[in-house]
């Protein structure tokens, strides 16, 4: 494993600089998802979760359930995987063009400080397109973090221009995030997941509204199309049905 030099690093995609430190691996592990373990939300129960998130909460500083709806909007809305998200900064955002570019992920080891470190595999590099409203949404996360800088002189700007981050400037941890996450489940009375399951809620929802394997695939980052049919055999197999039903229909229509 190689690490770059203090508060640099080149995209692979347009070479430009990164702050941070990056360390590079120096063997890209295989992504594997495991059928019998995935969980996700439906339509209803994300919107429940969602509504829960944005709740201001009682002793709460810098309005940080804000932070946190963004953050869980953006994983649902792209399903990026949470280290991905977490090592964001407004330079891979691209708000007028409305795309958003995953060249990087936050690995944050217990009792040690958090790096950042190539993606997951080489199809996790990646650049994919923003709908309108988690344009709108970012655009107003990135105005009130600038008004929080200016009004609690507590609420410190990060170095790294990242998107999320602590009220001191630093990384915000994945572990962190986790145990929010599922005080907000247990909060909205939904299934106790993890913000993995945000990830494969995109993808279900993707494929269930009509959306080609291929466009999926390529979204997530995953290695093949075959590792995204796999994961989401059961989804694909109701698409699979449902295709059929409109071809028989079709053929005996007079």
């Amino acid at each position: 494993m190689k690490r770059l030099s203090q508060n640099r690093r080149v995209s692979p995609h347009n070479r430009r600089t990164v702050p941070g430190t990056v360390r590079l691996k120096t063997t890209i592990p295989k992504e594997i998802e495991k059928n019998n373990e995935l969980k996700y939300f439906t339509r209803e129960q994300l919107e429940k979760f969602l509504n829960e998130v944005k709740k201001p909460q009682k002793h709460a500083k810098y309005q940080h359930s804000i932070q946190y709806y963004v953050l869980f909007t953006l994983l649902a809305r792209t399903g990026l995987r949470i280290g991905e998200a977490l090592a964001l900064t407004w330079d891979d955002i691209d708000l007028e063009n409305k795309t958003l570019t995953v060249n990087k992920t936050l690995v944050c080891p217990t009792n040690s400080t958090p790096y950042l470190s190539t993606p997951k595999s080489k199809a996790s590099l990646r650049t994919i397109k923003l709908d309108e409203v988690t344009i709108r949404l970012l655009k107003k996360h990135r105005i009130n973090r600038n008004e929080m800088y200016l009004r609690y002189p507590g609420y410190r700007k990060p170095e790294t221009n990242i998107v999320f981050h602590q009220q001191d400037g630093r990384w915000l941890r994945a572990n962190v995030v986790k145990e929010y996450f599922k005080e907000v489940c247990k909060r909205a009375e939904l299934p106790v997941l993890s913000p993995h399951a945000l990830r494969h809620s995109h993808a279900v929802h993707l494929l269930e509204a009509g959306a080609n394997i291929k466009y999926v695939s390529e979204r997530l980052g995953h290695a093949s199309i075959k590792m995204t049919a796999d994961t989401y055999l059961h989804v694909t197999k109701k698409i699979e049905d449902g295709a059929l039903e409109l071809y028989q229909r079709y053929t005996e229509r007079k």
